[in-house]
């Protein structure tokens, strides 16, 4: 489904790495978000992000959303390393729709530049440059690169998707003062670019003062169905998010 999808891809890109004299530590976070389509009849989505760390050091990115009809679930297991650096090693996909159910994986291949694509058991391989992202790790990536390079305001991406390489473009407009159900929440707000500088196809809300935690995501091109995904709560290294 379209809103099931949005919201794991939205944050939504070349390789971007700055030069940092001491990496940023990532915050381990549980957030929920909620978003409403219609289709007739008005039907609510719930959704969960959480980001953790595994015994072996490794990081777990975990994104899952459902209602009565369909439910998906993504998971991206990555390393975290000197100066930013987000190296993906497996990306995992699991969607049903009606009881049509389909499976991805993507396989990161770092001594040999490639990844496996592995779509309900046919796998195959495609070569990627250093730096790509999955369709999970690429968003988190862009909250840590605004947080390291505040001045900047374009952000691309190189991103592995169902045996292409994806080009993910995002440009800072400014910082706004956001009503969200947990209060005021001071912001960056972003574009995402589909083809040109001028075809926006989201607007995205990083809260500022959270770790640039993904606040709010409105379509530009609105469909009568599509309304804005909203964070509603979330906690941050343990502490819950509220507003001012």
């Amino acid at each position: 489904m379209p809103k099931l999808r949005l919201l794991p891809i939205i944050l939504l890109m070349l390789w971007y790495k700055p030069a940092l004299a001491s990496s940023l530590a990532l915050s381990p976070f549980e957030a929920v978000y909620r978003t409403t389509y219609n289709l007739g009849v008005s039907i609510d989505v719930k959704a969960q992000r959480s980001l953790s760390q595994k015994p072996d050091g490794t990081w777990v990115l975990d994104f899952h959303a459902k209602n009565w009809f369909a439910k998906i679930q993504q998971t991206s297991t990555f390393n975290w390393g000197e100066d930013n650096h987000l190296m993906p090693l497996l990306y995992r996909r699991y969607q049903s729709v009606f009881g049509n159910s389909k499976e991805q994986r993507v396989i990161f291949h770092w001594d040999n530049m490639q990844v496996t694509n592995d779509i309900d058991n046919k796998p195959w391989l495609m070569n990627i440059l250093p730096g790509t992202q999955d369709l999970l790790s690429y968003q988190l990536k862009l909250r840590y690169d605004l947080q390291a390079s505040p001045e900047q305001k374009d952000f691309v991406y190189e991103v592995a998707d169902g045996g292409k390489v994806k080009t993910f473009t995002f440009r800072v407009i400014g910082e706004e003062t956001i009503n969200t159900p947990m209060g005021q929440l001071n912001s960056i707000k972003i574009e995402s670019l589909r083809h040109s500088e001028k075809d926006v196809e989201h607007l995205i809300w990083l809260a500022k003062d959270w770790d640039n935690m993904l606040v709010r995501v409105e379509a530009v091109r609105k469909r009568d169905e599509e309304e804005p995904i909203v964070l509603h709560s979330a906690t941050v290294n343990g502490i819950q998010m509220k507003g001012f």
